[in-house]
């Protein structure tokens, strides 16, 4: 793709016969470039900041990896631990986590290392999602939980100020929803990071609103059909959920009722808004803009819709069931050409197939120049003394020099803060 656009749409299939993902112009429905190779299962597509895609297909537990400027799969082998059942990489590309059952996997992607595995779900994973300032992220599984989990605390293994010792290494959710009756089957969050709002669907009919500070449920509006898909407006006025039946409903979240259990006539959304797939909706996406949605389904069909008018404006035919669909501000390396000069700011390594929990803390220090460090031998005063990894270096006259400075002009300073500001005050 050599011509600037503001705005892409990604999309995938089942199938996977001509492409793995496509890009397309959704103003003109253009087809723009693809990515080949295999098939992405549902909830799997994610982007490691704005230079890889990472997917899983249905079958395997070879991970697909594209550089986000070339349509063929790079050499580099990423194998998770089973069949992936969700993946999502968080918003700086600098951690992956993996569901395989009901099991969630956390790897850091710089050195592929496997950080833990988290055991909170007694059903298969269906979804997961970071927040948008990358600090937690919300699993959503077939047993009705949805899960907020922190980052920090997960990958902590010292314990934390105001956590319980026992919990290193055995993680609990910050925060958990349990008022799903039946498997949830999408989740979406909104921007803000846990100033925004996190929205589920389920197959028990309902769409539920949770705040991510206090951990409360906002709001939960009762739907006459199955919902398989939501996703919400970049300004959190707007809600729109995909139905078993195809259709897809939106409510406005501008004026909020007293109550928390609230019917969809009540939010104004007693009738479908937008109507024309014959099948299961199973993704939604909202432009930036929030004047186009995208909607894919079982039908094998990716439709876009007016929001203001809900008219459908185009529609994209595909070989299988839609499995991924978003639209996105393309990043740079999808504007040049395979053949250019542009490189990644990042290498992916292979991930680690187990961990070792006696193994030390490591952090690998990227430095351009080579410097050389003065050494030191062990003397008598140990306040003289730098300890660097394991070894004992000596002092060094001239940094005594510059300490001995240090300490007096502190001294000097406190004497004067002490007698001409804090006295006069008093």
């Amino acid at each position: 793709m050599s011509t600037y656009k503001s705005e892409v749409l990604i999309t995938g299939d089942s199938a996977g016969h001509q492409y793995n993902l496509a890009v397309w112009d959704p103003d003109t429905g253009t087809f723009l470039s693809s990515y080949r190779g295999g098939a992405s299962a549902s909830n799997t597509c994610t982007f490691v900041g704005s230079d890889y895609i990472i997917s899983a297909p249905a079958d395997k537990p070879l991970l697909n990896v594209w550089q986000i400027n070339r349509s063929e799969q790079i050499s580099i082998r990423m194998f998770a631990g089973g069949k992936v059942n969700a993946m999502v990489s968080s918003p700086r590309g600098h951690y992956l986590v993996i569901a395989v059952q009901e099991q969630i996997s956390i790897y850091q992607l710089s050195t592929g290392r496997f950080w833990c595995v988290i055991n909170s779900h007694y059903q298969p994973v269906t979804c997961l999602k970071f927040s948008t300032d990358g600090s937690h992220f919300f699993s959503a599984g077939a047993d009705g939980q949805v899960l907020c989990w922190s980052l920090a605390t997960v990958l902590s293994r010292r314990t934390l100020p105001g956590l319980p010792s026992g919990q290193v290494g055995k993680p609990e959710p910050k925060w958990s929803w349990r008022e799903h009756a039946l498997p949830v089957t999408d989740i979406d969050v909104t921007s803000g990071g846990l100033q925004g709002k996190l929205f589920s669907v389920s197959r028990d009919q309902t769409c539920k609103a949770y705040c991510l500070v206090k951990g409360q449920i906002l709001l939960s509006v009762a739907f006459k059909t199955a919902l398989t898909a939501v996703t919400v407006s970049i300004n959190c006025d707007l809600v729109c959920v995909g139905a078993e039946s195809g259709d897809i409903y939106q409510f406005s979240l501008r004026n909020m009722p007293r109550t928390v259990t609230v019917t969809s006539e009540s939010m104004g959304a007693e009738s479908p808004m937008f109507q024309g797939h014959t099948k299961e909706v199973k993704v939604l996406s909202l432009s930036l803009d929030g004047t186009q949605l995208a909607s894919g389904g079982t039908d094998h069909l990716v439709k876009l819709w007016h929001m203001k008018s809900g008219q459908c404006v185009r529609t994209l035919e595909h070989k299988g069931i839609i499995t991924c669909l978003t639209y996105m501000l393309p990043p740079p390396g999808l504007q040049m050409a395979p053949d250019s000069t542009w490189q990644p700011s990042r290498k992916l390594v292979p991930l680690q197939k187990g961990c070792n929990p006696n193994e030390p803390f490591k952090v690998n220090i990227l430095c351009r120049e080579n410097k050389d460090y003065e050494k030191y031998n062990e003397g008598n005063d140990n306040s003289n003394t730098v300890s660097v990894g394991s070894t004992q270096e000596q002092s060094n006259p001239k940094l005594e020099g510059e300490l001995r400075d240090l300490k007096e002009i502190n001294k000097e300073l406190y004497t004067f803060s002490l007698t001409n500001i804090l006295e006069r005050d008093l």
